[in-house]
């Protein structure tokens, strides 16, 4: 199982390369600029400068899973607090997946209801991914 470790980060580098360049046509499916007119300057901009840093983060987490999986694999203390600090983040991420958004987003909606169960598996996924990878820094899988 953990030999397969470094296959699965770079599985999960690549597809969180994906979500971020996703983030371009996911605007214009949603409407986004149309929407952001409604409202005022301030929280147009606010709104584009955050999904920007939203994509770059995601950016960041997904090119060392990628180009540098022993990254998380090695036991180092920098290891330990990005493979901790990527498996909190993932897990809050889960949490909102399933305590944010109302439930009539999705309620009735076999579209929404699938991308619901298929990104609650993604972010189970990283969750549990870079949990073994702190696992691992920690000393408690070898």
């Amino acid at each position: 199982m953990i030999d397969l470790l470094p296959i699965f980060l770079r599985i999960a580098g690549a597809g969180l390369l994906l979500l971020a360049i996703i983030h371009i046509p996911l605007g214009k499916a949603l409407n986004w600029k149309d929407e952001l007119q409604r409202l005022s300057l301030v929280n147009a901009t606010i709104f584009r400068v955050h999904d920007f840093f939203v994509c770059m983060v995601v950016v960041i987490m997904g090119l060392p899973c990628l180009l540098d999986p022993q990254v998380f694999l090695v036991p180092t203390r920098a290891g330990a607090w990005l493979s901790w600090s990527f498996a909190a983040f993932w897990a809050v991420r889960l949490y909102f997946q399933w305590f944010f958004y109302p439930a009539e987003l999705r309620r009735g909606k076999p579209r929404e209801t699938a991308l619901h169960w298929w990104f609650t598996c993604v972010w189970t996924g990283l969750t549990a991914l870079f949990a073994t990878c702190g696992a691992i820094q920690a000393g408690w899988l070898r």
